[in-house]
């Protein structure tokens, strides 16, 4: 019987590891579904974007201060904003509650943008956090995809997002890039998750 008692206490604490590892680190492994609906845009298509909200050229931060993912960026995603200063950096989030908690996250040299009906985030191609869209001063999609594939963006040879940006500056053509950058990791966008199941 305390044989029996003991097995089933193991048990229990291995599940909760388990379920815990998922929650935290194992599901944001795997790339993150694909909404039912998408449609993908392309580097090179025109975004028309209200040029009194965002202007260009710009790199969209679709952020989620609930997201253990977009946390983990933080800190390299403000020594990006601190490098590119010709660069306009906004923070996209999905709803008012999010916009101050991300203003306090991000610090005060940071637009945060409300995307609460995710207009943005579809014009772009994004349906995950956190995940970067470059646009060209025209306002066309120059890069599309991931900050790096580690997940304290600590991979120099994933820079995903900084070696856009490099080419973006010097007027080159955008990097090719493998799956890796272009296919979306992360959280998906709150209140999307009835679509398409959670990560």
């Amino acid at each position: 019987m305390r044989k029996a008692a003991v097995a089933i206490s193991l048990t229990a604490i291995f599940l909760a590891i388990g379920l815990l590892f998922w929650y935290q680190e194992g599901q944001y492994l795997l790339p993150t579904p694909i909404p039912t609906d998408y449609a993908a845009v392309l580097p090179g298509e025109a975004i028309s974007l209200d040029s009194t909200i965002v202007s260009s050229p710009a790199l969209l931060h679709f952020f989620n201060p609930d997201c253990p993912c977009s946390r983990f960026n933080l800190k390299h995603f403000q020594a990006l904003t601190e490098k590119y200063q010709s660069i306009t950096f906004y923070a996209v989030v999905t709803d008012e509650e999010k916009a101050s908690t991300a203003r306090g996250m991000l610090g005060s040299g940071i637009m945060v943008i409300v995307d609460s009906d995710e207009k943005l985030a579809k014009k772009c191609g994004v349906y995950s956090t956190p995940q970067a869209a470059i646009l060209t001063k025209d306002q066309t999609l120059f890069f599309r995809g991931n900050y790096n594939r580690a997940r304290y963006c600590t991979d120099k040879t994933s820079n995903f997002v900084q070696m856009a940006l490099d080419s973006l500056v010097a007027n080159s053509a955008p990097p090719v890039f493998n799956p890796l950058a272009t296919n979306s990791y992360g959280c998906t966008l709150p209140g999307n998750e009835k679509l398409y199941g959670t990560p």
